[in-house]
Parts: structure tokens; sequence; C-alpha cells
């Protein structure tokens, strides 16, 4: 009886401490002691294969950055440029303060596309190293014995 609550208390308390270890790179869920190892023996091995998974996929989730979010530098450099580009040409053609306002507004614009274009490269290549530590994680403890789904 004292083994089987020993059990129940290592199996329930395995999905709550990978939830907490690093949110989506375990995303993955729940590890099973598939042949009888004790919790002890379970801490050990997922401890063991969070190591070399990190070794294997060169990702530490726990280090992980979030993805780039709000506005940055780029946004409004691009705006000056745009700005001084827009003054140049608005000069040329009588109306230099409304140039500068329409080239502002146009390299804000670029600005700001691009700024969303690195932001979703940044969270592409985040989610691919997730899932490579993921996969090289499940792959260990698969290997000792457990079953993770």
């Amino acid at each position: 009886m004292r083994l089987a609550i020993q059990r129940l208390v290592g199996l329930t308390m395995v999905p709550a401490v990978v939830g907490m270890l690093s949110g989506p790179a375990l995303a993955q869920g729940y590890v099973y002691p598939a042949k009888g190892q004790s919790p002890q023996q379970q801490q050990k091995d997922q401890a063991d294969c969070q190591g070399w998974a990190m070794q294997q996929s060169g990702v530490n989730p726990g280090a992980m950055a979030p993805p780039p979010s709000g506005p940055t530098g780029q946004v409004a450099r691009t705006a000056a440029r745009g700005a001084a580009v827009g003054a140049v040409g608005g000069a040329i053609g009588g109306d230099a303060g409304k140039g500068a306002a329409i080239g502002a507004a146009t390299g804000a614009l670029v600005g700001g596309m691009r700024r969303a274009d690195q932001r979703r490269a940044a969270e592409q290549a985040q989610s691919q190293a997730s899932a490579d530590y993921g996969r090289a994680y499940t792959a260990c403890l698969e290997g000792r014995g457990y079953t993770v789904k």
C-alpha cells in the first residue's frame, strides 16, 4: 500500500514539475514509469534526460529568451530616414514638410513590416529549438523505459 501511495504521488507530481520546468519546451506532457521505476529513480532519470537533451539539442529551455515584442528603434530609424528622403523629394517639388511627412509614414510602415518579419522568424526559431529539445528529452526517457505522452 505504501509503495502504491508513493507511486501515485510520484505520478501526480511529474506533470506539475514538467510544466514548471520549461513551459512549451516540455509541452509533451506526462511521463509514466512503464517498467516500474520508483519516483526517486524517475526524478533522477528526468534530470539526467534534461541534461542530455540540452547537450543534444544545444537548447537550454530555462534560458530561452521570449521573442522580441513591441516597437523598437528600427521603426523610428526607418521613419527618420524616410522623413529625410521625403524632405529632399518634397523640397524639389516645393513642399519639404509634406514630403517629410509622407517619407516618415512610409519609413515607419517599412520598419514595422521588417520588425514583424523579424518577430515571426524569432518565434519560428524558438519553436523549432523547443521541439528539438522536446524530441531529445522524450527519446532519452523512452530509452530508459518510460512512456511519454
